[in-house]
């Protein structure tokens, strides 16, 4: 018969495509740093909420006191802390009939829409948080009472990877931490994936034979079952790993190691954050939502077209400086 092709196994009877019913979907980071800020909630509901101020107080000091004379008379000093919200963010989605018509999966993809949309929502929010390591004064040890709350990692090239972080940065920034009055407990720090490596294989724990306070460090490895959590700590630091953590845009030749020690151009270096999470009033950050992220819907019959759309919007800032010390790492030397 013309036109048919009468061998077998011929690929006309043979299946070229499958299709599974699942999809695939992108592996995730652990998102963390919303537990690091403050947020604020009194806020009223009329308010156009562009600008957030905090009130604050300073403190008192003790006067020489004599008998029949009269004590000085003080006054704390007071201020504001200003912020704004200023990020205003959104993700819209959009729908054809004849996608619905046509697609296999359509109710898969739409079902996760909702949650990509907010995903990426909070992604940019991580971000966010992160960078506002860069809210201190740039190219600056910002120190606090003599101790600096920037400086570079004090890895030397030879035993340790250029700038990378040291022991003992951890001690200094809780050093300068102390020197802050900033409370002792809580003590968080946030490093790259490149920083957690590194202090996998620090020699200096790792052959340490009586070690009673980093034992399990290198045995039982650097995360719990969240994947974000060292288990045990470093001078009082419970150590998170972020792909996220800032990065500086511009050289900070002024700065150095704890130290003293000169660096040179620092530009695109890791923020590494060390930080107390006390309690809310201990945060170094700050945030506040003026829209909590919203979800709408909506169809356009002219060109049969439904619409799915994310709105929020936030500000950020950085609250306690005395609260924040950050060590500038190199990326690429590891």
């Amino acid at each position: 018969m013309a036109g048919i092709d009468q061998t077998w196994g011929s690929t006309h009877l043979q299946r070229n495509e499958i299709f599974s019913m699942q999809l695939k979907e992108m592996l995730r980071d652990e998102l963390i740093a919303g537990q690091f800020v403050r947020q604020l909630s009194d806020i009223p509901s009329d308010s156009i909420r562009t600008e957030l101020k905090i009130n604050s107080i300073g403190t008192l000091e003790v006067s020489d006191w004599n008998e029949s004379v009269s004590l000085p008379g003080q006054r704390m000093d007071t201020g504001q802390f200003t912020f704004n919200i200023d990020e205003y963010k959104g993700v819209k989605v959009p729908f054809t009939d004849h996608f619905f018509e046509t697609s296999f999966m359509a109710n898969d993809v739409l079902s996760q829409t909702p949650v990509e949309m907010k995903r990426a929502m909070d992604e940019y929010y991580e971000t966010k948080v992160m960078e506002l390591a860069n809210d201190q004064t740039n190219n600056n040890a910002n120190a606090i009472n003599g101790a600096k709350h920037r400086f570079v990692g004090g890895g030397d090239g030879t035993s340790l990877p250029t700038n990378a972080l040291t022991l003992e940065d951890f001690s200094y920034a809780r050093y300068a931490l102390q020197k802050a009055n900033v409370p002792m407990t809580g003590l968080v720090c946030v490093v790259g994936p490149e920083q957690e490596h590194i202090i996998n294989t620090l020699t200096n724990i790792v052959n340490v034979s009586n070690n009673p306070m980093w034992e399990g460090i290198i045995t039982t490895g650097m995360g719990d079952m969240t994947g974000t959590r060292f288990l045990k700590n470093i001078y009082g630091f419970d150590i998170y790993v972020s792909n996220r953590l800032a990065l500086t845009d511009a050289d900070e030749a002024a700065l150095t190691t704890y130290d003293d020690t000169s660096v040179g151009d620092s530009t695109g270096y890791q923020a590494n954050m060390f930080f107390s999470m006390a309690s809310d009033m201990s945060k170094p950050f700050v945030g506040a939502w003026g829209r909590t992220p919203r979800m709408v819907s909506w169809r356009d019959e002219d060109i049969e077209t439904e619409y799915h759309q994310l709105t929020g919007s936030f500000g950020l800032g950085l609250y306690r400086p005395e609260s924040l010390v950050t060590v500038l790492t190199n990326p690429a030397a590891y």
